[in-house]
């Protein structure tokens, strides 16, 4: 109840600390099974992997640990390991391990969402909490896939403080994601690019309308390029282009591929108004965010036909086409556009709520006080 309330207050120093003590009951009493079977949810197989860390001395932890860094073997990323190892250290209930992942992601999820509330333009209205649902489309339930969607609020954070606010310092934090998930590479390759060329302007403006409609070529990209990829990305490059992969992924539902093809038009459209109003409203000061901003969708788009590059790295792009409609409208124009988010991602909200939230929560979460929870999940 505190935390819906604090809804009507976002941009308050205490609405961020209810959220961010939801989102640790959030982890704290999220619940999966022991058992994967084919198309269970991914928390049930870290689940499995932290009880068997459970009965590890550490010398596989640390064996994999130094296969990573040596980037010779095929250990992509460290992150989950490291935290279900350490805590495994310390107990065996696993709702402990996510609350740990609840932890690290609200807090760069809820510092990277400051951003947006604190501008002068920001209103607490309807227009602005959709603002805020979109900057926060990669939700906590994401705990469940922690490496990916972890590293995604780490990656925001850094690249706001550079891009948007200038402190390049940040760039080192931006290091940090491929340790939390292996395609994270391929952000910060475009951060690069971003950060080198992202001053041509006219030039990303075209390659953006092209990639709208080209980004069949992403496969074949890969395979020309197949040879010259360290070996530590050969394993994920290899599965997320693998032929029956790409069939499984074609094989939806056409209201499912129907409303694929509306969010990702409509994230697209967004980008198409600001760089409409480019000339006449996007001031000095957001110049370079907004350059980042073009050359990150231009690439993703055109490797959206992969979903480990494409679907999931356009999510990782909300907060900043959140962040630059807020700074480019600031609340007073064109914002139907914004109150059609909901009515693209009608789909995914469905699914949210039916076959995620209400999966691995008790109907107890929403009645019981977070005390009796921590009894309930933490000490019995």
């Amino acid at each position: 109840m505190s935390f819906l309330y604090s809804l009507r207050t976002i941009n308050r120093k205490s609405s961020f600390i209810v959220g961010f003590l939801f989102c640790i009951c959030f982890g704290m009493a999220f619940t999966v099974g022991n058992v994967r079977e084919e198309g269970s949810i991914d928390g049930i197989s870290y689940r499995i992997k932290f009880e068997n860390y459970l009965n590890d001395s550490g010398l596989d932890y640390y064996s994999g640990l130094e296969d990573f860094l040596s980037f010779q073997g095929s250990t992509k990323d460290y992150y989950f390991d490291t935290i279900a190892f350490y805590v495994s250290r310390i107990t065996d209930n696993y709702h402990v391990m996510f609350m740990a992942f609840a932890i690290i992601f609200a807090f760069f999820m809820y510092k990277s969402l400051r951003i947006l509330t604190e501008d002068d333009s920001f209103q607490c209205g309807l227009v602005g909490i959709l603002l805020v649902a979109m900057f926060c489309w990669n939700s906590i339930f994401n705990i469940n896939g922690v490496r990916f969607w972890t590293a995604a609020w780490v990656g925001t954070y850094a690249i706001l403080q550079c891009f948007y606010k200038g402190k390049w310092q940040y760039l080192a934090l931006a290091l940090i994601t491929p340790f939390i998930h292996g395609s994270f590479w391929f952000f910060l390759i475009v951060a690069l690019v971003a950060l080198l060329l992202g001053r041509f302007r006219k030039v990303w403006v075209s390659l953006f309308f092209i990639s709208m409609f080209v980004s069949n070529v992403a496969v074949d990209i890969f395979d020309v390029t197949s040879d010259y990829i360290p070996s530590f990305l050969e394993g994920t490059i290899a599965y997320y282009t693998d032929d029956f992969y790409m069939q499984d992924v074609h094989q939806r539902s056409l209201i499912v591929t129907l409303f694929d093809i509306a969010y990702k038009a409509y994230l697209n459209i967004l980008i198409v108004l600001l760089i409409i109003s480019d000339k006449s409203q996007i001031n000095k000061v957001d110049k370079k965010f907004f350059g980042f901003l073009l050359v990150y969708m231009t690439i993703v788009n055109f490797f959206g036909l992969i979903p480990s590059l494409g679907n999931r790295f356009l999510v990782v792009a909300m907060p900043f086409i959140a962040l630059m409609w807020l700074r480019v409208y600031k609340m007073q124009v064109r914002n139907v556009w914004i109150l059609l988010f909901p009515a693209c991602f009608l789909l995914q909200i469905y699914q949210l709520i039916k076959y995620q939230y209400l999966a691995v929560l008790d109907w107890s979460f929403y009645f019981s006080s977070p005390f009796m929870m921590i009894f309930d999940y933490l000490v019995v």
